[in-house]
């Protein structure tokens, strides 16, 4: 495993998060092969100033969905206004509630 993949959120969207399907692709192209290969990745929101469920639901529900809390020692969030942090622990939890029912179903 190599160390740690950062990965700049403004860089690829601005200053406004709010395209869900975007959000998706960019997950495929830019975190999802880094989850077996890096040892920690840091999504960085510094520069995202507002953002949507639907962009950060995309962007993070089906990543913890598919892999649990595991993931929670792998990601780090950082740069985070009070709006976005409240959206991406929303969207981890509902990841993390999906797995659940899956593992019980």
């Amino acid at each position: 495993m190599t160390g740690t993949h950062i990965i700049m959120l403004s860089e690829a969207f601005g200053r406004v998060a709010a395209d869900g399907s975007a959000a998706l692709a960019f997950r495929r192209q830019k975190i999802d092969r880094h989850l077996l290969v890096s040892e920690r990745i840091v999504i960085d929101f510094t520069g995202v100033r507002s953002a949507n469920s639907s962009f950060m639901n995309a962007l993070l529900t089906g990543l913890f969905e598919d892999n649990g809390e595991v993931l929670l020692s792998k990601f780090v969030f950082k740069g985070c206004n009070p709006t976005v942090r409240v959206l991406v622990e929303s969207a981890i939890h509902l990841g993390l509630c999906k797995h659940e029912e899956r593992q019980r179903a």
